[in-house]
């Protein structure tokens, strides 16, 4: 596995697919980190505050074979990194669905994760991770994310965290124990349409694609829908 450390970059998803342009004939696993970004992006191509002090990768994993029926499994494993890192830190966190990372509910970090697919199997997944460690909130963000720094009351060793989620993604957990840190299970939440129509129901599962299930019949995916925790 390579790994290249930026001081800066747009965003470390634009450093790999470029790379991967580039690099085509080289099937090579790759982590891209760096110290800032000036236009990272999360889920539904929304803005991803980026200042110094943060977590911002980008890895790109080549499969062997992993058929395409799984794929959710590959979200299952990145939450759960996070979750395992964050823990090592004495940060307990949860996963809002289907991979936002939640503490105090508040968001402390998000993944974006496309797979490009050859036939019935996934040929390499692209991920972009970022966790908000020391790095400064701005103040139109402070009621609904929260930073590492802020949980604990002190800074933490960056460098450390980062090689602590990397050891992890390269050890990763049982995707079994993603139920365990789902926070929405069996909670009441708001579901949010396209179309601004809002509903209420209770989560009652997780499928193996990735669709959650509700107490109400509904099987929902996450490009469909939204849902917040019913406060």
């Amino acid at each position: 596995m390579k790994i290249i450390s930026l001081k800066k970059t747009t965003s470390t998803l634009d450093y790999v697919q470029k790379f991967i342009k580039k690099q085509s004939k080289i099937r090579e696993d790759l982590i891209i980190v760096a110290e800032m970004q000036l236009h990272g992006r999360g889920t539904k191509n929304r803005h991803f505050s980026s200042p110094k002090g943060g977590m911002y990768l980008t890895f790109l994993h080549y499969h062997n074979l992993m058929p395409a029926k799984n794929a959710f499994d590959i979200t299952k494993i990145l939450s759960l990194v996070a979750i395992k890192t964050l823990l090592s830190f004495g940060v307990n966190a949860g996963i809002k669905w289907p991979n936002d990372i939640y503490v105090n509910g508040k968001k402390i970090g998000g993944m974006l994760i496309t797979n490009s697919f050859n036939g019935d199997f996934i040929d390499y997944t692209i991920a972009g991770i970022g966790i908000n460690v020391n790095n400064d909130l701005p103040e139109e963000l402070q009621d609904i994310a929260i930073s590492v720094k802020q949980v604990l009351g002190k800074k933490i060793d960056l460098k450390t965290f980062i090689a602590t989620f990397i050891y992890n993604l390269q050890n990763p957990e049982n995707v079994g124990l993603y139920d365990r840190y789902l926070i929405v299970l069996g909670k009441k939440v708001k579901v949010i349409k396209p179309n601004g129509d809002t509903y209420f129901a209770t989560v009652s599962g997780v499928l193996q694609d990735g669709r959650i299930t509700l107490d109400n019949g509904d099987i929902l995916t996450a490009e469909e829908v939204s849902i917040r925790l019913d406060d």
